[in-house]
This record gives structure tokens, C-alpha cells and sequence, in this order.
């Protein structure tokens, strides 16, 4: 388990580094504020100073959720009986089995399981997020010519790297339901 911590806590703040260093070649360019993509920057107007500060306090969050969820989170079965992870996501949640769909748009009930979720969860997102964000900023700063073609097909590439890292967060989160469910429920019944 802590090797497992500080592997991907690693990774997390090895690849925020990359981020970073990938947008600092494009920030310190003259009037390259103003062409920066990132929300904290197009429509917050925080400088460099507070995209540092803002991704710290960010990374330390998501550092401590996986924190919990690796050294003191341990799922539990729920009271209602459930038959796949997606009941067991959502009386783990909300205490009812038929609200799945809850989870994508209300906060749930039961936050200590909400919060080592997103831990999990979101540092594989971020880390993902982050090289495919510095892929991104590299390939088109040093003018790579395969990624230029492919620019030009799809037109706005950040829409194609928002859906995987949305994809991500999903394929991240089924899973993780799934093992808990299989781990409590499949294995007992062996």
C-alpha cells in the first residue's frame, strides 16, 4: 500500500512538473498569457504566480484524498442488497440502490467513501490529464508536423483531449466500483 502511494504520488507531481514546464514554454513568450487555454487563466485572470499556487493547493488535495482512501478508507458492505456496482455505487452514496444517476450531477450522503473515491480516482485523472496536456503544449511549440496534420483533422484538439480525460474519469471510477463490489460481494459467495 505505500509503495503504491508513493509511486503514484510521484507520478502525480512528476507529470504536474511536466505540465508546467510545458506551459511556462509558452507563458513566458511575449503575449503568451493571453493565448493560454487554461480556465484559471482565460477567464479567472490568474498569472503565473496564481497557476502555481492554485495547482499546489489542487495536488495537496488530491494528495490527501488518496491518502485516506489508501491508508484508512475500507469499503464496506451496504445495507440494501445489491446485484452489480452500480447499485452498490449508489446505496453506497445515497443509501438507495436506484439512483446510479445521481452520481453524476448531486454530492452524496456518505462523503468519507465520496472522498477516498475522487482520491483514487482523480490522481489517475490528473496524471493522465497532465502528459496529455504536455504532449499537447510540446507538440505544438516545437511545431511537430505529424501533430499538425492531425490538428488540422480534428480541428480543436483540446475538445479530443477534454473527452479522454473524461473517459478516464469514468473508465477510473467503474472500476474501482466494480472491485469493491466484486471484492465484498462475488468473493463471499464463493
Amino acid at each position: 500500500m505505500k509503495l503504491r502511494f508513493y509511486l503514484f504520488a510521484f507520478l502525480l507531481l512528476f507529470s504536474r512538473g511536466c505540465d508546467f514546464y510545458s506551459t511556462s514554454l509558452w507563458i513566458f513568450q511575449p503575449g503568451g498569457l493571453e493565448m493560454e487555454m487554461n480556465p484559471l487563466t482565460r477567464f479567472l485572470g490568474f498569472g503565473w504566480n496564481g497557476l502555481v499556487i492554485a495547482n499546489l493547493l489542487i495536488v495537496l488535495l488530491i494528495l490527501a484524498a488518496y491518502y485516506y482512501y489508501v491508508f484508512y478508507y475500507q469499503p464496506r458492505r451496504v445495507e440494501n442488497e445489491v446485484d452489480n456496482y452500480q447499485e452498490y455505487g449508489s446505496s453506497l452514496y445515497f443509501g438507495r440502490k436506484d439512483r446510479w444517476h445521481w452520481m453524476f450531477y448531486r454530492i452524496p450522503k456518505n462523503r468519507k467513501a465520496y472522498s477516498a473515491h475522487l482520491g483514487y480516482v482523480l490522481v489517475r485523472v490528473v496524471i493522465i490529464a497532465s502528459f496529455l496536456a504536455t504532449f499537447h503544449n510540446l507538440c505544438q511549440f516545437y511545431d511537430v508536423a505529424f501533430y499538425n496534420t492531425y490538428r488540422e483533422w480534428v480541428g480543436r484538439p483540446l475538445y479530443v483531449i477534454y473527452a479522454l480525460i473524461g473517459l478516464a474519469a469514468v473508465v477510473c471510477f467503474r472500476q474501482l466500483l466494480r472491485r469493491e463490489y466484486r471484492l465484498l460481494y462475488l468473493r463471499k459467495e464463493r
